[in-house]
């Protein structure tokens, strides 16, 4: 891994796996990052470990019970101190292109 820092540089973090930021030769490195973003988009996160998932995480239950269950398209989306529950929705032409099986 290799750490480079720059003047008004970002960073973005995605997975689709939880597991992938669990694996205990990464996670030293990458729980720090989870308590640095101004912005994160937290879907739900499928059969792990709520406890585990919550400290990795930094959440608090209230926040994890909002997306402990699978729904399409539902997040919680975290600013700062800010928390809401976001409804993400496709577009109509992006269905047309992509479909509305939901990655099935």
């Amino acid at each position: 891994m290799k750490r480079v820092r720059k003047k008004e540089s970002s960073f973005i973090l995605a997975s689709q796996n939880i597991e992938d930021f669990l694996l205990p030769e990464v996670k030293e490195f990458t729980k720090p990052l989870f308590s640095i973003p101004s912005h994160q988009m937290i879907f739900y996160v499928g059969n792990n470990s709520p406890a585990e998932i919550m400290e990795v995480l930094q959440m608090k239950e209230s926040e994890y019970a909002l997306i402990q269950y699978a729904e399409r398209g539902t997040c919680l989306y975290r600013c700062g101190n800010e928390r809401y529950l976001f409804q993400v929705i496709a577009s109509p032409h992006k269905e047309k292109l992509f479909g509305s099986a939901g990655g099935r």
